[in-house]
């Protein structure tokens, strides 16, 4: 079965028209995971996978909204239910620092130890109830790599299930972030023709059975519809570009998709 397992159908992009992307991911026979990025965003998740018998959801604030408004664990556990699948997505974003700044941050080191601690809250949070952790990193700060960040965090608080969102490093890293046992999550910049190569060698290199394909709709749109919103449907472009890089069919890349993705989420 297709999956999309990073979407973000719970966003304002989606309010004029959500019925019919909806209807296109029924046609599409698909699963989707719908991410938040606040209490708000997470919330509607939520209320959209007992909705819809093909959704799931994770609940989360992102890092970007850390200055927005103050993480409660306790409002997030009460959002649980069994078809939350994972905790997320969460992780350290030092590529927005300047818009960061400008919401009563100080510093890029306030930034950073605030990310950290409401990273460790997610953890504790996944941790407690079981699930899976969505990891999100954006480089941008010199000398400081997010995902190796990340990386050690995880081995140090034993976190047994997680896939690192959109992944944006490098091979050395993403090989060992698949040692560890961990998910590389793959978007619509591995079909692009230019500034892919890093991701398409990650795509190529690294074994299916750590891959996860998401679109992060409605942003990162994939070829041919890049420029445009993305939706849930067009994740199969990822699938196929995967397939290509790695010269197998693109049925067997659906297929052990949906087997990893009910690996982590455990659905």
């Amino acid at each position: 079965m297709l999956i999309d397992t990073h979407a973000h159908l719970n966003f304002k992009a989606y309010k004029d028209d959500f019925e019919q992307v909806v209807k296109r991911c029924q046609k599409k026979k698909m699963s989707v995971v719908n991410i938040g990025a606040q209490f708000s965003t997470s919330k509607r998740a939520a209320d959209f996978a007992q909705k819809y018998d093909f959704m799931y959801a994770a609940i989360g604030l992102h890092p970007i909204h850390i200055f927005d408004e103050i993480y409660e664990a306790e409002a997030y556990q009460n959002l649980i239910h069994d078809k939350v699948v994972a905790i997320g997505e969460t992780g350290f974003d030092y590529y927005h620092v300047d818009e960061i700044l400008t919401k009563g941050a100080k510093s890029i080191e306030e930034i950073s130890n605030k990310q950290q601690e409401v990273f460790l809250q997610h953890l504790k949070l996944a941790k407690k109830n079981d699930l899976a952790l969505i990891c999100h990193g954006r480089n941008g700060v010199e000398g400081r790599e997010v995902y190796s960040e990340m990386l050690e965090i995880l081995k140090q608080e034993k976190v047994e299930r997680a896939v690192f969102h959109c992944y944006g490093g490098d091979l050395t890293i993403a090989e060992k972030i698949v040692e560890n046992g961990y998910y590389i999550g793959i978007d619509g910049p591995v079909t692009f023709q230019k500034k892919a190569e890093e991701i398409q060698k990650i795509a190529t290199e690294i074994p299916l059975e750590n891959i996860l394909i998401e679109t992060d709709c409605p942003y990162l749109s994939p070829e041919p519809h890049r420029g445009k919103r993305n939706e849930p449907i067009y994740v199969k472009y990822v699938a196929e570009k995967i397939a290509e890089l790695k010269k197998i069919s693109k049925e067997e890349v659906i297929e052990q998709m949906w087997q990893n993705a009910k690996e982590l989420f455990r659905i």
